[in-house]
């Protein structure tokens, strides 16, 4: 299928070995290729040089994947095409004296899930004749049918993903006589999976943009637009969006936005395009300031985060307490840090509303949904309100009828527009990987829920809230930052740890765990405060670090539980309102009634923020994780 050779333009003298691939495609083509899921997609089309624009936006979206990146920007000559692995800022310093200042481009970072990491398998993917280029984020779950095909009909796949597909699809459509608007559109009647898709061609001075169950947002300034996966991305550069709905398609070039659609054999361009919205984040909320690292600003926040929720939510929570009141079943759903808030609103409600509450991780839901009615509701709890899993659990909750209300961050998420009722945490943007404000966010919604459920009155249930930021400024002062990581210094050699708690501190007990496991790397396991007796304490050995979380209430049986650790040699560790006979370092938090685990967790936060800084670790963006699980 090559029609000519590639132009290599190798990388610069002063180029590492990770920066292997510049290419200037021309008329006949070539090849580069990836794909994936869990990635920042931006691109830019206006009257500016494209590439600096370009790599602006996806440093912004690093938290979504940083495994490798490309652009790919139109030029009088062909699309000049460039992948590093790493980082995107070594990335932008190579780039930027090689970029043409061509006005139209589209670019990527990767989180790799199909395919290693490696330059043959980092976005942008290109066509065989070299003239399309595209970037993807989801999954093509009929890849492997499509690329047999393909390849049948003399296609050439340079890549291990499953993306490249979409690039050979326009192309083969545009051999078969389709223009490049219509062979774009082909892809949603190809194309099974998830996906939010950009394409550019060589001849063609636009973006193609479409979306299906993957985040796409457009920004829009004058006379220019920005494609994304996430509003921050382009946020500095303009604050009005448009957001993209499932299977829409549309045309972005300096002359306008324009719908696609079908129309007998032909595309057609319509101009009925949703009108921009003003989004009301700042620029400051994005930016990093004089915090050396995201997760730590984010972890400061808190105590203001609150105080907006405590003062803001009540309203929006009125409005579904009678749903909630009149429904037979009430099921809690999330992923990760937003199941351990699902578990907990499972403790609360039984304890303040004397209410039964399911709460189920949601990649295990389709396994409960039977039982599940008109007269069931279901409350789906997801930071980015792009969790693929739950977004799925809604879906299914929905197909039986069970009205769905959604908490979230993202008030216009795919998992937000889709549920019936909507619930902001009113957290502000959160783009380290690790989740801290949203979840304590989560907490306390939650708890408002519980407390309107028991009295009718929503305003009462923020007495313990407020208790609970009050608690917060000692915990996060310097003092108190300053003693726990004193106990990360303690945990260093560390190479397991154990977490302890009853009820609602057993949720703060997986919380920790989690954070330990993802941020610092340490192999932590929390266990219900009664089972460490059952198999765990056969792996306790002299030093082994047990972390325990308790309230005053359950200090007794904690303090017999920690006395039994330490016999075996566990040094122990006491998170709660005062020391326990047998602790070896106590971190004092405060009891603040049902808001206990909010200020529980976070000198766990801290600590595995200070540990990770210890192990000379990057907080922001922990090995082999990413922000947005946005694929099953």
């Amino acid at each position: 299928m090559l029609s000519g050779p590639i132009t290599e333009m190798g990388p610069p003298a002063n180029a590492s070995a990770s920066y292997l691939r510049t290419s200037l495609i021309r008329t006949g083509g070539g090849a580069a290729g990836t794909n994936d899921t869990m990635c920042g997609i931006a691109g830019y089309v206006g009257g500016r040089p494209a590439a600096p624009l370009i790599l602006e936006c996806l440093k912004r979206l690093e938290y979504r994947g940083y495994d490798s990146c490309g652009l790919a920007v139109q030029t009088s000559g062909g699309l000049f095409l460039r992948k590093a692995v790493g980082s995107i800022d070594g990335f932008r310093e190579q780039v930027l004296g090689l970029a043409p200042a061509g006005t139209v481009g589209i670019g990527h970072t990767r989180w790799a899930t199909h395919g290693v990491v490696d330059v043959r398998n980092a976005h942008p993917h290109v066509s065989c004749d070299g003239a399309i280029a595209i970037v993807h984020n989801g999954v093509i779950e009929n890849a492997d049918r499509l690329r047999t095909e393909l390849a049948g009909q003399g296609h050439r796949f340079a890549s291990d993903t499953d993306s490249e597909v979409v690039a050979h699809l326009i192309e083969e459509g545009m051999r078969q006589g389709q223009s490049f608007d219509r062979a774009f559109l082909a892809l949603q009647e190809r194309l099974l999976g998830t996906y939010a898709i950009l394409a550019v061609h060589r001849d063609h001075d636009c973006i193609l943009a479409t979306r299906k169950g993957s985040p796409l947002v457009i920004g829009v300034g004058n006379g220019e637009y920005f494609p994304a996966s996430d509003i921050p991305s382009f946020l500095p550069l303009t604050p009005r969006v448009v957001y993209l709905g499932e299977d829409e398609c549309y045309s972005l070039s300096a002359g306008g936005m324009d719908r696609l659609a079908v129309q007998g054999d032909l595309a057609v361009r319509r101009h009925d395009v949703p009108t921009p919205e003003a989004v009301s984040l700042s620029v400051e909320s994005i930016s990093k300031g004089n915090f050396e690292h995201f997760m730590i600003k984010e972890i400061l926040e808190q105590t203001g985060t609150l105080e907006r929720l405590i003062r803001e939510a009540p309203a929006a929570i009125h409005d579904v307490v009678p749903l909630l009141k009149n429904s037979k079943d009430i099921v809690f759903v999330g992923a990760g840090t937003s199941y351990h808030a699902a578990l907990f609103g499972q403790y609360l409600f039984a304890a303040v509303a004397r209410r039964h509450v399911d709460a189920y991780v949601s990649s295990d839901f389709e396994h409960h949904v039977d039982l599940l009615g008109p007269d069931s509701v279901v409350v789906a709890l997801s930071q980015s309100g792009e969790t693929a899993d739950t977004l799925e659990a809604v879906h299914l909750a929905q197909d039986r009828g069970a009205p769905t209300i959604a908490v979230t961050n993202v008030e216009l998420s795919s998992i937000a527009r889709l549920s019936q009722h909507v619930i902001p945490l009113f957290s502000g943007p959160e783009l380290a990987v690790a989740a801290t404000k949203s979840y304590t966010a989560q907490l306390a919604i939650l708890a408002l829920f519980g407390e309107s459920l028991a009295s009718d009155l929503p305003a009462d249930g923020t007495r313990p809230l407020w208790e609970a930021r009050d608690r917060l400024f000692n915990l996060t002062s310097e003092a108190a930052r300053r003693h726990t990581r004193e106990v990360g210094r303690e945990l260093l050699g560390a190479q397991q740890a154990f977490l302890t708690g009853r009820g609602r501190h057993y949720v703060t007990a997986l919380e920790a765990a989690l954070k330990l496991k993802e941020v610092s790397g340490l192999r932590a396991e929390a266990l219900h405060g009664g089972e460490m007796k059952h198999g765990t304490l056969a792996l306790v050995e002299n030093g082994t670090p047990a972390i325990h979380f308790y309230d005053q209430q359950d200090f007794r049986r904690t303090e017999i539980a920690a006395a039994e650790l330490k016999s075996r040699g566990a040094r122990i560790i006491s998170v709660g309102p005062q020391p326990l006979a047998s602790s070896d370092q106590h971190i004092r938090v405060e009891d603040a009634g049902i808001a206990t685990p909010i200020v529980q967790v976070i000198p766990m936060q801290i600590l595995s923020y200070e540990l990770a800084k210890l192990k000379s670790m990057d907080p922001d963006r922990p090995r082999n994780l990413a922000k947005s699980v946005t694929v099953p």
